[in-house]
């Protein structure tokens, strides 16, 4: 079975020794014991591609608790002999027993019978009612033949290796050239990430790549750092169908797995061909939970318990005139309790939310519900509400972990700990298109720097976010994005304008303040 590793030179190297004299000590050629052999009872088995070994008679057995091959019941027949494969030079064979016998040489034609039944032959051992019902354990035989020679593969730097013998040799390599993707008006047929599908349905995900030379592999992995192992890839185009319903960024990866010669036909470069690299994509799959935005009536009525909202066949509870996370072809169903009745239900789709159209970012400056940016103390359009104010711009020299920029929310989501603070800033959704996260310890950093203060004074940004009409930071812990270990976070401690990290467990409750990256 192929390797995912790129093979560019060759499937094998076939090696041939040629002319000259190979030195004529006996030497031991192949060991065959019968315990590593306890399947193989009758006929012939090819064995260190130099000797053929053959099994005749009814009442051979091949039997651990008897040491190895006997011959079952009294003056019965059972023949082991010994043959020389492929041109092998056999000189002698040794046939050892299980009981502690000493090793007999024997001479061509190599064979061990129970024809005569004598205590100083050979025969005996393979006869179970004669000789303490000992078999014969271990054949090794010896003799001077050319054995094959070995070429030991490096996938990592497609090297082989061989021993050279004493003799010229014929080295045949048999070359796969990398499979290649199919062109169309001069574009490979890679796959690509699709948009727009929605966690837990049965949709691709991706497009499928094409190649009249292979196989496209593919896999879905949660890192683009290091692709999976081969087992963990398929023919399968990868769907949304197991993704949860809350989204992912999700990495596909694919290898074209090159094409092997059919059965019975010899390897050439038209039609034996080595794999690609892995390679892979980045997808985003999208969120399967949608909010139902009751208008005023409808909220009062429903929440004052004059209504019930069903999804699914479940109760669901409507807060603040809005239903959350319902899930894409939910059944719902709206009932009016006892004396109440509806005059009519009107359902449409919310109107999208802006999308974000920031120009020309300057520090200070305000995001408003329009996806506009605005100067602190301009009036806003009306409808338009302040969601952040910037609070940095980045450049390609900053350390910030994000090149952009970054507007921080005007105020604190709460207190929690830090894997709810993470979706929870990731899933604000006041502006289309804009990424909500939880900053990292080096976009707090940046964030106090461009606000005049230093990495460890948060005075200026403070300052900047109140004179944008948002909240004041409260003295106390915020957490960061950035990881400590598998089980700590790092954290900004604010207090009397200092600003102090550390690290501590992510179950701990500490207060969380959103950016939106631009």
């Amino acid at each position: 079975m192929k390797t995912i590793s790129r093979y560019i030179m060759t499937l094998a190297l076939l090696l041939t020794a040629v002319t000259g004299a190979w030195a004529q000590e006996e030497v031991l050629l192949t060991t065959i014991t019968a315990a590593d052999n306890s399947s193989f009872k009758s006929g012939s088995q090819t064995f260190g591609d130099v000797a053929t070994v053959t099994l005749t008679g009814d009442y051979l057995i091949n039997d651990g608790s008897h040491g190895g091959w006997y011959c079952q019941g009294s003056n019965k027949t059972a023949t082991i002999s010994v043959a020389a494969a492929n041109g092998a030079n056999i000189t002698s064979v040794k046939f050892y027993t299980a009981g502690g016998g000493s090793a007999e040489d024997k001479d061509a034609p190599f064979e061990v019978t129970t024809t005569t039944v004598t205590s100083s032959d050979i025969t005996t051992y393979l006869n179970g009612n004669s000789i303490g019902s000992y078999g014969v354990s271990k054949i090794e035989v010896y003799g001077t033949a050319e054995a094959p020679i070995t070429v030991e593969w490096n996938a990592s730097t497609k090297t082989g290796t061989f021993s050279m013998p004493g003799s010229d040799v014929v080295l045949t390599p048999q070359y796969a050239p990398t499979a290649k993707w199919d062109v169309v008006e001069t574009v490979p047929q890679l796959p690509a990430a699709l948009e727009g599908i929605i966690a837990g349905q049965d949709a691709a995900i991706v497009t499928p790549g094409q190649s009249a030379q292979g196989t496209v592999m593919y896999a879905v992995t949660t890192t683009a750092e290091t692709a999976p192992a081969p087992e963990a890839f398929s023919a399968t185009v990868p769907t949304a169908k197991d993704i949860a319903d809350d989204g992912a960024t999700v990495y596909v990866w694919y290898y074209i797995q090159g094409a092997d010669a059919p059965d019975g036909v010899a390897a050439t470069l038209d039609n034996t061909f080595d794999n690609t690299e892995p390679a892979c994509l980045t997808v985003q799959v999208l969120t399967n939970k949608f909010d139902i935005q009751f208008n005023a009536a409808n909220a009062n009525t429903i929440e004052a318990g004059r209504a019930t909202v069903t999804v699914g066949g479940t109760d669901k509870t409507v807060t603040e005139g809005k239903l959350q996370g319902v899930k894409m072809g939910s059944e719902v169903k709206l009932k009016a309790n006892t004396g109440y009745k509806f005059r009519k239900v009107e359902v449409k789709k919310a109107a999208a939310a802006p999308s974000l159209n920031i120009t020309n970012p300057v520090v200070g400056q305000v995001i408003g519900s329009d996806g506009k940016n605005y100067a602190a103390d301009a009036t806003l359009p009306s409808g338009v509400t302040a969601v952040a104010m910037i609070a940095y711009v980045g450049s390609e020299t900053d350390d910030t972990d994000y090149t952009g920029g970054l507007a921080i929310a005007l105020s604190d989501e709460g207190r929690m700990n830090w894997s709810t603070a993470k979706s929870t800033c990731e899933g604000k959704t006041a502006v289309t298109g804009a990424k909500w996260c939880l900053p990292s310890q080096n976009q707090w950093k940046a964030m106090f720097k461009a606000n005049g203060g230093s990495e460890s004074s948060y005075t200026g940004l403070n300052t900047a976010i109140s004179t944008a009409g948002g909240t004041a930071f409260q003295k106390s812990c915020y957490w960061s994005s950035t990881e400590h270990g598998e089980v700590n976070a790092y954290y900004v401690y604010l207090f009397s304008g200092n600003a102090y990290f550390s690290n501590a467990s992510k179950g701990i409750d500490y207060l969380v303040r959103a950016v939106l990256a631009f």
